[in-house]
């Protein structure tokens, strides 16, 4: 069974609360219009998510997810925290399953991101915004892209900043 002490939920709250911040501060530089599809954006939420997965491991990265992703539901955009929530999950869950390296994890994150959320998006965008099918269809591959990006921006710096953190405990 998966555990969580104490001194795990307080990194995990503070990760979240940083995530939240991010999400709460819209616009540049926390958000970067991803240029084939100016409507979704480049952001740094899933950085502290990604720091708390190296530092804490599976349990601590959801919760950090969940209070970070919070404050787009707060914001009225629950359509959009879904498709935040099952992305930032995505990449977690893929980068614990495997248990190898830091790049053969990150691959797999990559490629179960971009999988997960073409079917998320080409069932969700039609269903939660009324988007045609042939209109979602044409959208995939730039929001195929768009998720390669986002998840190398969420864990390449999280990556380091773990090290440099784990350097320092020591």
């Amino acid at each position: 069974m998966l555990k969580i002490g104490s001194r795990e939920i307080a990194v995990a709250s503070v990760l979240g609360a940083l995530a939240a911040m991010s999400e709460a501060i819209s616009g540049p530089p926390f958000d970067v219009p991803f240029p084939l599809l100016p409507k979704i954006s480049w952001d740094v939420t899933g950085i502290p998510i990604m720091v708390s997965l190296f530092l804490y491991g599976p349990v601590s990265a959801v919760y950090t997810c969940l209070i970070g992703c919070s404050v787009i539901f707060i914001r009225g955009n629950v359509y959009g925290g879904v498709l935040k929530v099952i992305a930032e999950l995505a990449t977690i869950f893929a980068f614990i399953l495997l248990r190898k390296g830091v790049v053969t994890n990150t691959v797999a994150a990559v490629a179960s991101r971009v999988i997960i959320m073409t079917v998320a998006n080409f069932l969700l965008l039609q269903f939660f915004y009324g988007i045609p099918e042939p209109a979602v269809v044409g959208m995939l591959i730039p929001i195929g892209l768009f998720n390669v990006t986002q998840a190398l921006i969420n864990i390449i710096p999280a990556y380091f900043i773990s090290l440099r953190v784990r350097a320092t405990k020591t």
